[in-house]
């Protein structure tokens, strides 16, 4: 037997016996199958895993591993390598088939027994449970939608109750029944939103404008995907054009895309962002907005005046500086767009606004007469007439037409501008006679500037030194509770209630103290509980509205009395140049008296050549209404210059 086998017998011999040792039975032949617990054993021996497996593949056992059986040979430690050996079916080249188990102990087969029954009781119980939940699934989907269907009649039941009341003009019952629904409402649902809309539609029908403003501005809050943005914004708008309402709160409109809605839609969005920015002075922003209105939107005219005023803020004040007056001219072409626009559409308002801003431009940059066509483009029943005749006076005299100019200005000295605040014309009439050697005229102007105009320092002085705080200004001038012999003349009021921006700030604050009062008298159908509510927003803006207002009042005071103090000192300066052109013409006159009478006649001849037409008499009021009022611009006055010459 050569030695290579005689050690494949050895090794056979080896396992046979140590398989016979181990197994704890006689040696057995190489059909005999190892079961699991052998495999168990072997490893508990200290048997090494590569004598597990070639017992196992000398043997040609093969498994049918559960679970348990691989958890069992993990627990007690058995090598993985075994356990794939055993769960790939062994490795024999040519198992035999398994053979029946040998019989097992008594506790052995009940504890398996024992494991599997476990096993299948908490499968079916898993599956139980799978089962149950599947049904309460299906009963909790059933009930939501048997209560949604129930909230639903509900929420039309209310809704079209309050609808219905709205569209018949009740408004304080509409808005008690969708206060009622909202107080229950979950927020954010449709219907919520709905009822909102709803709400602020019925105060605005109750003009309560202050309060449905804030309700519109809530809704917006929503987004532009919801169904209420684009009524809510409507609203906004119709009552911004009640009421100044522009928080800064608004701000937060920027932050909503409205590039899906209808072009009139956006442009009415864009103009009320660019006229937020621009109450702001944030022109840039303005800009960005107003310059996206369409020619062919409603807001275009007034887009178009704002981007004017813009150009006029941006180019500055410095005159003197060779680029100004190519930035100042550039807003001309915003002004004439909104010319056109506000004709075509009709909205004069806008149109008259842009002439005036035309013939100022034109003005300053000293084309007078340009600037006379524009002004006299301003009709007669304009807000804006009196500013733009007292400026074309100036403009005529500027251009040289010193007749028509002081025509103008003796206009404007009749009875139905008799509270206007034009003090600069009587320094204008001044010298005028002064240079047409009328210097008793020219007195009697002075004189006017001094009793009709610096007269008004003292009780002015003392207005505002008696009314310090804003609230005392705002009762004292719009409530008339001043103090007693702290009271203002009319032609100071006039100056005050003639400024746009308090105009608008009263406007707004007069809308407030309207709706608190519309709110009390409404008190019985909305119920005390929305009065209370009403008049807290109201109330709170009213304050604000006050405080501004009485800001606002007291800056245009202190420009009066600037402006009359700046009037003084040109009083001053023109009463030393007449003084002295008085003296140094009685200086010629006494010349003229040692001259010879052929000297004296043809002085006479030349002075008559220079006759020009000025005005120094104060017409008489022949004529009143609209005849009268279109000969304003025409009229001259007709004195004869007699200096000396």
């Amino acid at each position: 037997m050569n030695q290579r086998l005689l050690r494949g017998v050895r090794s056979r011999l080896l396992t046979l016996v140590l398989t016979a040792t181990f197994l704890g039975g006689p040696l057995v032949g190489t059909a005999s199958a190892i079961t699991l617990d052998q495999v168990v054993q072997m490893h508990k021996s200290g048997l090494p895993p590569q004598v597990i497996i070639q017992t196992l593949q000398s043997t040609g056992t093969t498994f049918k591993l559960s679970v348990s059986d691989v958890k069992r040979l993990k627990k007690t430690g058995v090598p993985q390598n075994v356990i794939d050996v055993m769960t790939s079916g062994g490795g024999g080249a040519a198992p035999a088939p398994e053979p029946a188990p040998e019989p097992a102990a008594g506790g052995e087969v009940d504890e398996l027994e024992r494991m599997r029954r476990l096993e299948d009781t908490e499968r079916e119980r898993i599956e139980e449970d799978a089962r149950i939940r599947e049904a309460a699934r299906r009963a909790a989907d059933k009930e939501r939608k048997r209560m949604e269907a129930e909230e639903r009649r509900r929420v039309a039941a209310a809704l079209d109750a309050a609808r219905d009341s709205l569209q018949d003009g009740e408004y304080a019952r509409a808005a008690n029944l969708f206060d009622q629904f909202l107080k229950t409402a979950p927020a954010g649902r449709p219907s919520t939103l709905e009822a909102k809309l709803g709400m602020a539609d019925a105060l605005y029908g109750l003009r309560l404008y202050g309060n449905a403003a804030e309700l519109y501005h809530e809704l917006l809050n929503a987004g532009a995907e919801s169904r209420v943005f684009t009524p809510a914004f409507k609203g906004l708008r119709r009552c911004a054009k009640r009421i100044a309402y522009n928080p800064v709160t608004l701000e937060s409109l920027t932050n909503h895309y409205v590039g899906g809605q209808k072009q009139p839609f956006q442009d009415s969005y864009n103009y009320f962002l660019g006229k937020f920015f621009f109450d702001y002075n944030r022109y840039p922003e303005a800009r960005k907005y107003l310059d996206e209105v369409n020619s062919k939107g409603a807001d275009y005219a007034d887009g178009q005046y704002l981007l004017g005023l813009i150009q006029v803020a941006e180019a500055g004040d410095d005159q003197d500086d060779p680029a100004w007056p190519g930035r100042i001219l550039g807003a001309s072409q915003y002004f004439q767009k909104a010319v056109v626009a506000g004709l075509n559409r009709g909205e004069d308002r806008v149109a008259h606004l842009a002439y005036l801003a035309l013939a100022r431009i034109a003005y300053s940059v000293n084309l007078y007469k340009v600037a006379i066509y524009y002004y006299r483009k301003v009709p007669y029943d304009s807000t804006n007439y009196v500013n733009s005749l007292h400026e074309s006076g100036w403009s005529y005299f500027l251009s040289g037409d010193r007749a028509r100019g002081m025509g103008i200005f003796h206009t404007l000295d009749g009875p139905d501008w008799k509270n206007s605040f034009l003090p600069d014309m009587h320094l204008l009439e001044a010298t005028v006679f002064m240079n047409t050697c009328h210097f008793k005229d020219a007195h009697a102007a002075l004189k006017r500037i001094t009793d009709r105009f610096l007269s008004l320092k003292a009780p002015l002085t003392r207005f505002i030194s008696t009314h310090a705080s804003p609230e005392d200004l705002y009762k004292a001038f719009v409530l008339k509770q001043s103090q007693k012999g702290a009271n203002l003349p009319k032609v100071i009021r006039s100056a005050v209630i003639t400024n746009s921006e308090f105009f608008d700030l009263y406007t707004t604050v007069t809308q407030y103290r309207r709706e608190v009062a519309r709110i009390n008298a409404s008190g019985a159908a909305l119920g005390d509980d929305l009065v209370g509510r009403l008049l807290a927003t109201v109330e709170t803006r009213r304050q604000e509205g006050a405080i501004a207002l009485g800001i606002k009042i007291n800056q245009i005071l202190q420009a009066v009395g600037d402006e009359l103090d700046t009037l003084e000192i040109q009083k001053t300066e023109v009463q030393i140049e007449i003084d002295s052109a008085e003296a140094e013409n009685l200086e010629k006159s006494i010349e003229e008296e040692y001259r010879g009478p052929s000297e004296v006649t043809a002085a006479a001849a030349a002075q008559a050549t220079a006759t020009i037409f000025v005005g120094d008499q104060y017409v008489n009021w022949p004529f009143e209404g609209e005849f009268w009022a279109d000969e304003i611009n025409s009229y001259r006055s007709d004195i004869k210059e007699i200096c000396k010459r």
